[in-house]
């Protein structure tokens, strides 16, 4: 960022809107008609690193090359993915597998970068 430009921050939705508004993506990026948004989104599945339960969330996405760049806000999610997780990703509608390589950040927020091995 230059000295013009400020970070804006945003309320977090409430929970229910969270919910619902993954719950539409996730149906969409499943879909036949993944197509309207998986050029920006894609769906992550990882496991957690005590319950070992799998969560499955959509996330916005750039792609250099093999390797894709998330930017986690507000959340502590990421924490499953510390120590090079392996991660599965739908990307424009092909699944993907991945390592995860957590990159904390000066303002907070988190990268998480996902270098593609399949």
């Amino acid at each position: 960022m230059n000295d013009t430009q400020t970070s804006v921050h945003y309320p977090k939705p409430p929970r229910p809107v969270l919910i619902l508004a993954n719950a539409i993506a996730t149906t969409i990026l499943r879909s036949p008609w993944h197509r309207m948004r998986s050029d920006r989104l894609l769906l992550l599945t990882f496991t957690g690193r005590k319950s070992g339960k799998e969560f499955t969330t959509p996330m916005r996405y750039v792609q250099e090359g093999e390797t894709l760049r998330l930017r986690v806000v507000r959340s502590p999610w990421w924490k499953n993915l510390v120590g090079e997780a392996t991660v599965h990703v739908l990307l424009r509608g092909e699944m993907r597998t991945g390592t995860a390589e957590v990159l904390p950040e000066e303002d907070g927020e988190v990268v998480v970068k996902v270098h593609l091995t399949e």
